[in-house]
């Protein structure tokens, strides 16, 4: 009787045990697995930011200036992060002409990291950060303390307008960041008095409308089509697809029309570069005789009709190419990466 019940506790004992190493095993692959899921979200949103910022921010804004054809030019190759690109520069060794800087994706990476290593990647991220962050916390307050009863596309259309146009001066300290070359001064010294708000505001205003309009479009389209339509598509199984259709609004809009305007702005603010500030891409900064070398004293002031006209036709197209090329590297990551992470939610939820 003894034996017997010492046998059963045995068995028991075992099965326990062996519960207890499956439990154990089953929450370290869980562990780990989530982890994975983890690092792999985390690695592919760095390198949709790395994307965004460098080419389509930084590389994006080089090539809105840069001149297609420059007297004088600065190889790639050996480089030193002190030289210039100011073609008035008196002490400037011309050399062998060639492509543009911005030409690729690649080459753009390249003089980046020979004039300031691979963390020049991010020139200009602190002041990008400020002026960002600020915007988007303005912007959130200024509909917050809108009483009077509009549509709330509305109010957050006038939010993030008013939030941009208050920081319209530190964007363009930002421009002016990523487009010269690195000096003593520091960057909240480098940005120009408030009293330059009124030359850049025509600029940015035509800037942030469009920008502004991009977002709060799409809800204004949502609220504005209907319940009726809605539940005729719906009824129809196409309620998703009206939803796709109106969400996609932003992209198109920004793609049509508001990179124009981010190229406006670009060169009006690059027109108002500091005499002492040395460019990193060879441009004309007297914008073919529209302004003078003193504008960011006070010179003569770039139009918006002047900063097109001047943008010849081969610099469009390199700007424009930049900024897709950065765009559908973006959707492409962001499309493996999601799959990715479906993936492997898949695989740990089959496991277990």
């Amino acid at each position: 009787m003894a034996s017997g019940s010492s046998l059963l506790i045995r068995r028991d004992t075992g099965t326990i045990d062996i519960r207890l190493e499956y439990r154990d095993q089953s929450q370290v692959i869980g562990l780990i697995g989530t982890l994975v899921i983890i690092s792999t979200a985390v690695a592919f949103g760095f390198a949709i930011f790395w994307v965004d910022y460098t080419c389509n921010h930084v590389i994006g804004t080089l090539a809105a200036v840069e001149d297609s054809h420059p007297e004088n030019y600065v190889r790639l190759e050996g480089e030193n992060s002190n030289d210039s690109c100011d073609p008035t520069d008196l002490n400037f060794i011309p050399l062998v002409a060639t492509k543009p800087i911005t030409s690729g994706l690649r080459s753009g990476i390249k003089h980046l990291r020979a004039r300031g290593g691979i963390w020049s990647c991010f020139r200009g991220f602190r002041m990008f950060l400020a002026f960002t962050s600020g915007g988007t916390v303005v912007g959130f307050l200024v509909p917050a303390t809108i009483r009077i009863p509009i549509h709330f596309s509305i109010r957050l259309f006038l939010g993030q307008f008013v939030a941009r146009m208050l920081f319209a001066t530190w964007q363009m300290a930002w421009v002016h960041l990523v487009i010269a070359d690195k000096s003593p001064r520091r960057s909240y010294r480098r940005m120009l008095g408030l009293r330059h708000w009124s030359r850049i505001a025509p600029a940015a205003a035509l800037y942030n409308v469009l920008m502004c309009a991009s977002f709060s479009i799409p809800l204004a389209a949502r609220s504005f089509v209907g319940w009726t339509v809605t539940n005729v598509f719906a009824a129809r199984g196409f309620k998703e697809l009206l939803n796709a259709l109106i969400s996609i609004l932003p992209g198109i809009f920004f793609l049509l029309v508001s990179i124009h305007a981010r190229a406006i702005y670009t060169r009006v603010a690059a027109s108002m570069l500091p005499e002492e500030d040395d460019p990193i891409v060879p441009f004309d900064r007297l914008f073919g005789g529209k302004t003078n070398l003193n504008m960011a004293r006070g010179g003569d002031k770039l139009g918006l009709k002047d900063a097109w006209v001047t943008f010849e036709r081969s610099a469009r197209s390199r700007f424009f190419r930049t900024i897709l090329k950065a765009l559908a590297i973006e959707v492409a990551l962001g499309v493996v990466g999601t799959i990715l992470v479906m993936g492997e939610v898949f695989f740990m939820n089959s496991i277990r």
